[in-house]
């Protein structure tokens, strides 16, 4: 399993790759993604599949909640290593 280190540097390599208006330097943990609208509805379900991917383990989509994709800090709290819900 990655670390939550490692899971934040793709998290953010991939966010840089679909949010061409974002600097490298401009994109922290706590950058709001969706509501400084650098990723679109259109881009959740890849983002899903990227997390799936990157903690080697399903997301129910009905355990989703409001806010969970909000920054990369949150989805790596949410969904990283330490953070994998049951």
């Amino acid at each position: 399993m990655l670390s939550d280190q490692e899971i934040r540097n793709r998290l953010r390599s991939w966010v840089l790759t679909k949010a061409p208006d974002l600097s490298a330097d401009g994109l922290t943990d706590r950058t709001p993604l969706f509501e400084e609208r650098h990723l679109r509805s259109v881009h959740l379900p890849e983002l899903l599949l990227l997390l799936e991917r990157l903690r080697a383990a399903p997301i129910e989509v009905e355990d989703l909640r409001p806010g969970d994709f909000r920054d990369i800090h949150t989805m790596v709290d949410r969904f990283g290593g330490a953070g994998v819900a049951p």
